[in-house]
């Protein structure tokens, strides 16, 4: 509860006037170039790996994201969508937003320890969202600038790259001198309020009502099949109920706002890209919930 109340404190803010489209679009810059990308290399890099890293929910939330945007492709081949649309409904069918609803969500949930893995787990999962998403984009576009380029630019995200260098930190055991890990942690705890309400204010109900037959089925394969599929495979594999609860909360994330831009920026449908995270950031309140009824007591 806590989290959507966040999530409509922000988009009330932005109704009443309390902030603008600048002032959303800085404070989501703030949270994403400098309080997430803190909070990752808290989380990570201070993690005991032995304790926080499982191959098996790592291989179960990569190989489902990139099951589900193969299936998102093959089916916009079948159904015969334009390249900008194929590419949009590919990467909102797979790219989640972890970092700014998964997070909170397992924080409130499963506390520090859940958290913890969860941001190990991303350390390999949101590089591999990024970079299936724009493979899709570059894919569906003629004549685009390449997949080395974009490659570098998407390892360039702060995100991205804070994910890595703490998984790489982990790695050696690392403990951060005590005012820098005191200013990480400031920052991490500013970071997932402050990205509930920067999502919430950028959230606009401003697409063409043609386009939410489409972003509908993406929000399908986004909040129900894809993580019923982790479900059914990390139960199949006996993983812990932790592991489970972690792989489908992080997998039944909603379409990451930050795929917008990308969008727009690799020549997709931008009007469908904007309809896609609307739609599923709205209906995963339902989802979200229900996933939380069938997930195994912790």
């Amino acid at each position: 509860m806590p989290v959507f109340a966040l999530l409509a404190l922000g988009c009330l803010a932005r109704r009443w006037g309390l902030v603008d489209a600048a002032a959303a679009a800085g404070l989501n810059r703030l949270v994403a170039n400098l309080a997430l990308p803190a909070l990752l290399l808290a989380k990570i890099g201070t993690s005991p790996l032995e304790a926080n890293f499982s191959p098996a929910l790592v291989a179960v939330t990569v190989g489902g994201t990139a099951l589900a945007a193969a299936a998102a492709w093959a089916a916009g081949r079948l159904a015969r969508l334009p390249g900008p649309a194929l590419g949009v409904t590919t990467q909102a069918a797979m790219r989640g937003n972890i970092a700014y609803l998964s997070f909170p969500l397992i924080l409130a949930t499963y506390g520090d320890p859940g958290l913890r893995m969860a941001a190990v787990t991303a350390s390999l999962l949101i590089p591999a969202m990024n970079l299936l998403g724009a493979l899709a984009l570059l894919l569906a576009r003629p004549g685009h600038p390449g997949l080395a380029r974009t490659s570098l630019r998407v390892l360039g995200n702060p995100l991205v790259a804070a994910a890595l260098a703490g998984l790489g930190l982990a790695a050696l055991e690392w403990q951060p001198w005590p005012w820098l890990g005191a200013t990480m942690r400031t920052l991490g705890d500013f970071a997932l309020p402050g990205a509930l309400l920067a999502l919430g204010s950028q959230l606009q109900a401003s697409a063409p009502t043609g386009l939410w037959r489409r972003a509908a089925a993406a929000a399908t394969v986004k909040l129900v099949l894809l993580p019923a599929l982790g479900f059914w495979v990390l139960a199949a594999l006996h993983r812990p109920p932790l592991e489970v609860a972690i792989g489908v909360l992080m997998l039944a994330a909603p379409t990451a706002i930050a795929s917008y831009p990308v969008a727009v920026d690799l020549g997709g449908d931008a009007e469908l890209a904007g309809a896609c995270v609307l739609v599923s950031t709205l209906a995963c309140a339902l989802t979200y919930a229900a996933w939380k009824l069938v997930l195994p007591a912790v």
